[in-house]
């Protein structure tokens, strides 16, 4: 993935948090918070993966970079299937 897709991935993930009400979290239902809280966890992920890749480290890139895989298939649907995903890959993640 190139610097650039990475940036438009970020700037889309960015423009479906902004689109979501902007109320207080209690005042939401559990599926608007599940979907921010994925929604903050893609972008934290990303982050990630932007600044393994300006520091070098492969291996953390391909970390954030699961991370990000498993939020997009798996995190909105159940976070509970996530983390057995997860926990699936956690030998070669290196956890």
């Amino acid at each position: 993935m190139t610097d650039e897709e990475l940036e438009k991935l970020r700037q889309d993930v960015s423009v479906k948090l902004e689109q979501l009400p902007a109320t207080p979290d209690e005042q939401l239902d559990r599926r608007e918070r599940r979907h921010r809280t994925v929604l903050r966890a893609r972008i934290r992920a990303l982050e990630r993966m932007k600044k393994a890749r300006q520091e070098g480290n492969v291996h953390q890139e391909a970390r954030a970079g699961l991370d990000y895989t498993l939020l997009t298939e798996y995190g909105e649907r159940n976070i509970f299937l996530y983390n057995i995903m997860k926990a699936r890959l956690f030998w070669w993640r290196g956890i």
